[in-house]
């Protein structure tokens, strides 16, 4: 992260770690404004008038009409489009705005936020670019802290009853191996502990902690499942969208928790929860933000108020947005269809198929506009990259190779070839994984 005050400069820098310490220390005055979060989202959830949930969503476009006047890239935007944001008045007007798309984002990431006042702090953030492409959002204070403030409510959602202070585990199977332990005022005067699956005692800390919530993702999941004996928290989170079945069910076997998978992005924060009852269905998180419904992809605009204004934003998600009444007792509208990160599945020598996704981490370290990884044989890939430096490509290789060898590869083939970013653009999201391979 970095900070930003006044502002934007053209040449700021994305700094590479969070302040975490002073971060966690100067969170208590934000105490009351989580748990309103957590109310609001609680509310909507189980407010079966569609007119009156309608209404309080109405209420919030006053904060983002103001949000759009004071933003440089919107005010233009819509100036160019003969609009202004006094015409928002209620979510049905939105199909009159223009949409913002990821990449024109990643232009003009500077350009989208208000500008802070000089007593506000701000910082930016760079999205994994687990797909290539990634993108420079700017956050505030709240945004930072938002995350822990919808936890409040999906705790409650999953009927978890959490200890005194209780302890959050976020279990990373990155590479570098990154610890550390902080208290967490915002959560129940709780503590964070950040427990790296490659350090040679992962599971002895684990087990010394005993958290009572843990994140991760896929392959830190995977991970969990795989060892001996492990502690049982109260609730997994993951935000994988692609989460395979087998992992599902091997999880169950291992951790006898509700596992909650939910829908976020870098840019947006979190936008959906998947239903315990519905695998595949993502009930959405009214009224911090409002999905579009009737389209084919996602759209999202934030309600919330954020230094970041997001009018009609488009993640680069296929999925359809109704309103629903769930069996789990959700009332609100309901994300289906959703294909973020669509699923592939490679082949090992030995027959065993393997979650192509479980490779997304080596190319978070590398600097890439875009890439696709393709099974063409049993031990043959071919790798497309799009603004590499060829010194980069070199190490890329070596860490690709071996993350195959890893997974069952013996001898696995690495064809590089060198494309335009053209090549590889795609409607929605990147899908950087793919196989040639027939599933038969």
């Amino acid at each position: 992260m970095a900070r930003v005050t006044g502002a934007l400069p053209a040449d700021l820098h994305v700094a590479p770690r969070a302040h975490i310490r002073r971060d966690t220390s100067t969170q208590r005055p934000h105490i009351p404004w989580a748990e309103s979060i957590a109310q609001g989202l609680a509310h909507l959830a189980a407010l079966a008038d569609e007119a009156e949930a309608r209404a309080r969503l109405d209420a919030r476009l006053v904060a983002l009409r103001g949000a759009l006047l004071a933003s440089p890239y919107h005010l233009r935007q819509l100036q160019e489009a003969g609009l202004h944001p006094g015409d928002l008045q209620r979510l049905e007007d939105l199909g009159h705005f223009p949409l913002l798309d990821r990449s024109t984002l990643a232009r003009h990431w500077d350009a989208v936020p208000t500008l802070p006042a000089e007593s506000d702090e701000c910082v930016v953030v760079k999205s994994s670019g687990s797909t290539g492409d990634p993108v420079r959002v700017v956050r505030d204070r709240r945004d930072c802290l938002h995350m822990w403030a919808v936890l409040r409510f999906l705790v409650s959602r999953a009927g978890a009853v959490l200890p005194p202070r209780p302890r959050v585990v976020l279990l990373d199977a990155l590479p570098g191996g990154l610890e550390y332990s902080v208290r967490l005022p915002i959560f129940h005067d709780g503590a964070l502990h950040r427990v790296s699956v490659l350090r040679g005692d992962a599971r002895e800390r684990l087990c010394r902690v005993r958290p009572a919530v843990l994140f991760s993702d896929p392959e830190g999941l995977r991970w969990l499942a795989e060892q001996r004996e492990v502690p049982t928290p109260r609730l997994v989170l993951t935000s994988a969208q692609h989460l395979p079945v087998g992992l599902r069910a091997a999880l169950r076997e291992k951790v006898p928790a509700p596992v909650l998978n939910y829908y976020a992005t870098t840019e947006t924060g979190p936008l959906a929860w998947e239903c315990a009852r519905g695998e595949g269905r993502f009930h959405v998180f009214a009224p911090d933000v409002w999905l579009e419904p009737g389209l084919d992809e996602v759209v999202v605009t934030r309600l919330r108020p954020s230094v970041l204004p997001l009018l009609r934003y488009r993640p680069g998600d296929a999925g359809t947005v109704r309103r629903d009444a769930c069996a789990c007792g959700f009332h609100g509208w309901t994300l289906e269809g959703f294909g973020g990160r669509g699923a592939c599945h490679f082949l090992t020598p030995s027959g065993r198929t393997v979650d192509a996704w479980t490779l997304a981490w080596v190319f978070k370290h590398h600097a890439l506009r875009a890439f696709r990884l393709t099974q063409v044989e049993r031990s043959r890939f071919e790798l497309e990259v799009a603004g590499a430096e060829e010194a980069n490509v070199g190490p890329l290789c070596e860490r690709l190779t071996a993350a195959l060898r890893n997974l069952g590869w013996t001898e696995p083939r690495l064809e590089v070839r060198h494309v335009e970013p053209a090549a590889l653009a795609t409607r929605a999201k990147p899908q950087p994984f793919r196989t040639l391979l027939s599933k038969g």
